[in-house]
């Protein structure tokens, strides 16, 4: 194959320009597996695109022969952009892509092996929770109890994992057989019978419509690279360099997908004397990745993908990046002394060449409204004064219900701002209609879009005219619109029902005939549709000042797809929909340098891979950061440490980080103690401009605490509970409880992967809630702390008299405990948790803390001088 006219071979010293020591042996790195551990900051798509670049330019590989992926629509484009400068046009031809994109582009070609026709549907959340809800009505199950959301979250468990569906109904329920007319299950034996049950029939739903979702397009991709060879032989031949930026990101079925397309379970020998790769054997994988910033393992990310990446290519080169050109070094070193707390982590410790730059700023509030409009008054003032746009500032949060007093402050304050993770543009209601036309129109056997606009805008066709065309699909096992089209031969239908479903059909039909004759113009299309159905019509006539609103949006996406033909140069009605339906969040970002004149609020795991100049952590109180429901586990404990590492490495100038001492939970005020996130960090290198809130004030001993008291990270005030008790992440499900495919051989078993033994741990197992189920109020735990300080208040004045402070003298505790007597390895007795281990000890004077296993209850950090305990 010749090369390309368009595609420019750069010399290795150019593509050399201007990297560090590291960043140019990762450059240059010539070998079957390399693992590019990049820190926050440390220009890893810098790496990564000069590698592709060299493997080009210095190794003569074709631009077709290598396949980049990445987690974001956004990361893709970048990654685009960054190698048509490098190495021309021929970029955007290249399969740089997320995960998804390349497997639709897969499935699309090959598809049809499994049973997939090429203009297949790719369901979003709304229509998944659709047809999921359609599936528990007709088999009679309480969607209020089980609710589609949560049916959804086990079967995405499943799919990720590998489980099909029949492995799970042959173990859980065999009798169940998907597809039946009226199936009726009757009650189920055990909550995994329902899972199983409603998974095989929404797997069988899926199938009959043609569709997939999300997690269909990686399983579905895997499925068909397995089971077809032929298939397999095709991309292993076309594939021979294989990059995966973010690999800690990785789930199961992802990492399965990466060693199918490399062929590395083929137990094929590389090409005798060949360069580089070659044309045959496995392909040369390169990973990039920085287990420090796994932040998404709710999602099923496994974080040992990339820790065990040495023992899966057991000739992996690993190469660290640590100079980072984000942060100042304040910055970093609060990141570093944060994450250098979980155990079991490579050493990497992050620096910079651009100073130390300001300390962190630190305000501890009343509550989350003083909390909120301290930010909104600092924002104002750093535009006003310290010359800061209001593009530049971003307010970050762990849970999106922080987001309400944030927005009032803004509103209150007059700062424009933008909210991520908001509504997106295409789950509104009117697009949401739209696009259900567009796609009923792309596939007939889309039967959950059909059925949402059978009467939208309304025209009459009710419950029972979807009766009449369910019941006939059911009974014929074919899909709504076949029922549709064959309406005249169905006995029994209203004079009425089926003039107004004769109308629609004729409407749909007259719309579809539109489409194949206009095909590359879907913005012809779209203008079409929003014309012939009404849906446009019904919007402007109404009075409903919303309404406006909604004819905008429509008008939005006529402009899109307008868009989407001027850069796409072999449009297509389904290219449009497959663009829009892979759209995520993060995609909702403007691009970097871009002034939208507003600040962003947003979710910690969005603001992952972004970074601002100005940087507001809020929320850092234990229970909401690090949340409830991982205090009491461990590795969810550090997954939120994880997550506080990538908050505070988002910050390029200015770091803030501010809490409340009060927080609204379920109608009800709950006391706040600050996060332990707060005592990692060294006492030096936060400003307070509030350290101590009224509430702490008026007790009166939190006046006599050493500077860093109020930032201990103790989790136990005198025996009361820690906050969460009562359950933990993954609780309801076990992550890769069973990581198997089909037969239950696992995948890779010829390899070291197979020796990780997935499911042998439950994410989440260990939930504290199966051991104490007993909330304890804030009004106790705030009892139990003043009946603590009051008692060594007490006992300070009783011996005040005979020596000056004799109370104080040692650790000043007030239940007489002195922390010389505590050493690792001791054993004591707590009055709530029980007999436990010491495993730490902090000598901080007053304010000393032990950390104890109590087993079956965790790991507790203890306020020596509060602490209920016995030492045995």
């Amino acid at each position: 194959m010749n090369d390309e006219p368009d595609v420019i071979r750069r010399s290795a010293d150019e593509l050399l320009a201007g990297l560090n020591e590291q960043q140019t042996e990762a450059v240059k790195y010539y070998g079957p597996a390399l693992l590019i551990a990049a820190g926050a900051g440390s220009g890893k798509t810098r790496v990564l695109t000069r590698r592709i670049a060299y493997i080009m330019g210095v190794g003569g590989v074709w631009p077709s022969q290598i396949l980049a992926i990445t987690f974001t629509n956004k990361a893709a484009a970048e990654m685009k952009q960054r190698l048509e400068t490098l190495i021309g046009p021929v970029a955007q031809r290249m399969w740089v892509s997320t995960f998804h994109s390349a497997c639709v582009r897969i499935l699309r070609r090959d598809g049809g092996k499994i049973g997939l026709k090429s203009g297949f549907s790719i369901y979003d959340t709304a229509d998944q929770q659709r047809l999921v809800k359609i599936i528990c009505t007709e088999m009679n199950i309480d969607v209020k109890r089980y609710t589609p959301r949560s049916i959804l979250a086990r079967i995405s468990d499943y799919k990720n994992n590998l489980q099909d569906w029949r492995t799970q109904l042959k173990e859980y329920a065999p009798q169940f057989k998907p597809g039946q007319r009226n199936p009726q299950v009757g009650g189920f034996g055990n909550v995994e019978e329902l899972y199983a049950c409603v998974y095989a029939e929404y797997q069988y739903r899926l199938a009959t419509a043609n569709a997939v979702d999300f997690d269909d397009l990686i399983m579905r991709t895997v499925e068909l690279l397995h089971d077809h060879p032929d298939v397999a032989a095709y991309y292993h031949h076309r594939f021979r360099y294989i990059l995966v930026d973010e690999y800690q990101d990785t789930n199961h079925a992802q990492y399965v997908l990466v060693r199918e397309l490399a062929g590395v379970d083929d137990k094929l020998a590389p090409e005798p004397g060949a360069v580089g790769a070659g044309r045959n054997g496995p392909a040369w994988i390169t990973v990039v990745g920085d287990s420090d910033q796994s932040i998404y393992a709710f999602r099923g990310a496994d974080i040992r993908n990339i820790q065990e990446f040495e023992k899966d290519f057991p000739n992996a080169r690993t190469i660290m990046l640590e100079q980072n050109y984000r942060s100042t070094q304040t910055i970093l070193d609060a990141a570093n002394k944060v994450i250098s707390l979980n155990p079991g982590r490579k050493p990497k410790k992050l620096w910079t060449a651009l100073g130390q730059g300001d300390k962190i700023v630190g305000y501890a509030a009343d509550n989350a409204q003083q909390e909120a409009s301290w930010i909104a008054t600092e924002i104002a003032r750093l535009a006003g004064e310290e010359g800061f746009s209001y593009a530049d500032i971003a307010v970050m949060y762990r849970a999106n219900a922080q987001s309400r007093s944030l927005e009032e402050a803004m509103i209150n304050a007059g700062i424009p701002y933008q909210l991520v993770g908001g509504t997106r543009f295409y789950e509104r209601r009117e697009v949401k209609d739209a696009m259900a036309y567009l796609q009923a129109l792309a596939n007939p056997d889309d039967d959950v879009n059909l059925r949402r606009i059978l009467n939208v805008p309304k025209r009459g066709l009710g419950a029972r005219a979807e009766a009449v065309l369910t019941d006939y699909a059911s009974a014929h096992q074919t899909s709504a619109w076949e029922a549709l089209t064959h309406l005249d031969s169905i006995e029994g239908v209203p004079t009425r029902t089926a003039r107004l479903l004769g109308e629609f059909r004729d409407l749909m039909k007259g719309l579809r005939e539109f489409v194949a004759n206009n095909d590359a113009k879907p913005s012809e299309i779209v203008a079409e549709v929003l014309d012939k159905s009404g849906l446009l019509a019904e919007l402007q006539q109404s009075t409903d000042p919303q309404d406006q609103t909604r004819v905008e949006n429509l008008s939005q996406l006529q402009s899109t797809a307008a868009e989407f033909e001027q850069n796409t140069p072999d449009a297509t009605l389904n290219g449009f929909l497959e663009t829009t339906a892979l759209v995520a969040d993060s995609d909702q970002l403007p691009d970097e340098g871009e002034d939208t004149g507003k600040v962003t609020l947003m979710t910690l795991h969005t603001a992952k891979g972004l970074e601002y100049p100005v940087v507001f952590l809020t929320g850092m109180e234990q229970g909401t950061f690090p949340h409830s429901r991982s205090i009491d586990n461990e590795s969810e404990l550090e997954e939120e440490r994880r997550l506080a590492y990538v908050g505070i490495t988002r910050a390029r100038q200015i770091l803030y980080v501010t809490r409340a001492a009060v927080r609204s939970q379920w109608g009800q005020a709950a006391e706040m103690m600050p996060s332990q996130f707060l005592d990692d960090i060294p006492a030096d290198l936060i400003d307070w401009k509030r350290k101590e809130t009224s509430s702490e004030k008026m007790r009166g001993g939190w006046g006599d605490f050493d500077d860093d008291d109020e930032f201990s990270g103790f989790e136990d005030f005198g025996g009361s509970s820690s906050y969460g008790s009562g359950s933990s992440y993954g609780s309801g499900s076990s992550y890769g409880s069973g990581s198997r495919w089909g037969s239950g051989s696992s995948y890779g078993s010829g390899s070291s992967y197979g020796s990780k033994s997935y499911g042998s741990k439950s994410y989440g197992s260990s939930s504290s809630g199966s051991g104490r189920n007993g909330k304890v109020t804030t009004k106790r735990m705030k009892k139990q702390l003043l009946d603590s300080i009051a008692s060594a208040k007490k006992k300070a004045s009783g011996s005040g008299s005979s020596g000056s402070g004799s109370a104080a003298s040692t650790s000043g505790t007030g239940n007489g405990l002195n922390i010389a007597d505590f050493h690792e390895g001791d054993r004591i007795s707590h009055d709530q948790y029980g007999l436990g281990r010491i495993v730490g000890v902090q000598d901080k004077g007053r304010n000393s803390v032990i950390t104890v296993d109590f087993g079956s209850e965790g790991v507790k950090r203890l306020l020596l001088r509060v602490a209920p305990i016995e030492k045995l």
